[in-house]
């Protein structure tokens, strides 16, 4: 094996070799065969981004850490996800059915609004050649319907979030403040949440680490929300492209969309379980239960 202090090498290691690097840098290992079990189902490399963030420097590892403590917070990290992709299951669907009842009613497009060029800004062709593609892939069995005569309220069943996200983008301003205003978000902030959320929700279902990344992408903070005296009480303002404004987003969305589901309970209690995890690498403030508590939800 390489020195304690030498950085992860780059050739294959053996599933006992990859516990005698952490040994050999200080990790303390309570089960040596338990580790080997964890390492035979997750591999040395994922892990790695869960105990880098234990380094003194570079290689080197701050005194006292536990392979119990890397894995620690690699569950946290699975299981907020998890809840995150239970969140965005309830928005996608809800998401789809306000963009086709406005597409096709509020605004009079009609059953096939969504091929009405006029209704939508410079990407709609492209928009449209990749929901064809898309249909006559995926949908081409389960519905009678030829592409071509689809209606909207159907054609949006198969539609991912990320289409929803482009098409709302390209839609028509009066399409988007509709949309927008159902959830009590202005048009311009909708627009960009539903970007930035697009990129969370891809993280969560090809199982990136999420927890403490500093995201590139970001979304405008809201100047106010329907319910909330002032959005600085529930926002951190200081930790842009921290999970942590995403996080209050979608619990407000869930709120929005039902009440009934007490997402924001299942965080509260997702984050009292993990109590040695530090919410302040989320961007969470210290008060930030408080904060959640304050959004407009039913308690």
């Amino acid at each position: 094996m390489d020195s304690p202090g030498s950085q992860i090498p780059d050739r294959p290691l053996s599933i006992s070799e990859q516990v005698d690097f952490l040994l050999q840098r200080g990790i303390r290992v309570q089960c040596r065969a338990e580790a080997e079990r964890i390492f035979g189902r997750i591999s040395f490399h994922r892990l790695r981004g869960y105990w880098e963030p234990f380094y003194l420097s570079p290689g080197i590892f701050r005194d006292g850490v536990a392979f119990a403590d890397i894995v620690e917070r690699y569950n946290f990290d699975q299981e907020l996800r998890n809840l995150l992709m239970d969140a965005f299951d309830h928005i996608e669907v809800s998401l789809r059915t306000q963009w086709a009842y406005t597409l096709a009613y509020s605004n009079g497009g009609g059953r096939l609004a969504h091929q009405n060029a006029a209704l939508f800004s410079k990407h709609h062709a492209e928009n449209l050649g990749r929901l064809k593609g898309e249909y006559v892939q995926y949908a081409g069995a389960k519905y009678d319907y030829c592409f071509d005569d689809c209606p909207i309220w159907a054609i949006a069943e198969i539609m991912s979030f990320g289409q929803i996200a482009r098409w709302y983008s390209d839609a028509r301003r009066p399409t988007r403040r509709t949309i927008s205003r159902h959830y009590g978000v202005a048009e311009n902030v909708f627009d960009s949440l539903l970007k930035h959320l697009r990129i969370i929700r891809n993280m969560c279902a090809h199982h990136e680490q999420l927890w403490d990344r500093t995201l590139v992408s970001q979304f405008l903070l809201p100047g106010n929300l329907d319910g909330v005296k002032s959005v600085r009480d529930v926002f951190n303002e200081n930790a842009k492209g921290k999970i942590y404004n995403a996080i209050v987003m979608i619990a407000y969305l869930m709120a929005q969309i039902n009440s009934a589901a007490r997402w924001h309970q299942h965080l509260i209690a997702l984050l009292n379980k993990y109590g040695r995890i530090p919410p302040d690498r989320m961007g969470f403030p210290s008060d930030w239960q408080q904060r959640i508590t304050a959004l407009p939800i039913p308690q």
